[in-house]
């Protein structure tokens, strides 16, 4: 078991993003792919969720792709959020560029972008890096999820 919490926000913050990210194209699903599995292996692997890497196969790539915008720089994939009606969605950003701050950025890109009215994110109780971040861009946790 492991618990998920739904956080909202409801006061968006003032702060502007300086980035702009891209409807995601399928010349960049090898790199998504590889960057989806790093970000979220480690968590997986903690809280014993089967399988490690979620991308298996290119499937996963058959639906739900029109809502996931990446932030790209020189031909790189950097990171990546899902704009799903009110809910922000796998925002992640690669291993190899986190604490540079590109998480933040993609979180007010996303938050500028969303319809107006309560916006919704799910993050893993384990993940409290995540966690601080949207408490510090006005995100509140709304709901305590526990999945077995």
């Amino acid at each position: 078991m492991f618990i998920v919490y739904e956080m909202e926000c409801e006061d968006r913050p003032e702060n502007r993003s300086a980035i702009e990210p891209v409807l995601f194209t399928p010349e960049y699903k090898d790199a998504y792919k590889k960057m989806y599995n790093g970000c979220y292996r480690e968590m997986r692997e903690a809280l014993g969720i089967r399988p490690v890497d979620f991308i298996s196969d290119d499937s996963f790539f058959d639906e739900g792709m029109d809502c996931v915008y990446l932030l790209i720089d020189n031909g790189e994939l950097i990171g990546s959020v899902a704009l799903k009606g009110s809910e922000i969605d796998d925002l992640i950003v690669d291993p190899g560029y986190q604490g540079r701050g590109y998480g933040k950025e993609l979180l007010l890109w996303a938050l500028e972008h969303m319809p107006e009215g309560r916006v919704i994110l799910h993050v893993a109780e384990w993940n409290a890096r995540a966690i601080a971040l949207y408490e510090k861009y006005g995100f509140r946790i709304s709901k305590r999820i526990e999945i077995r």
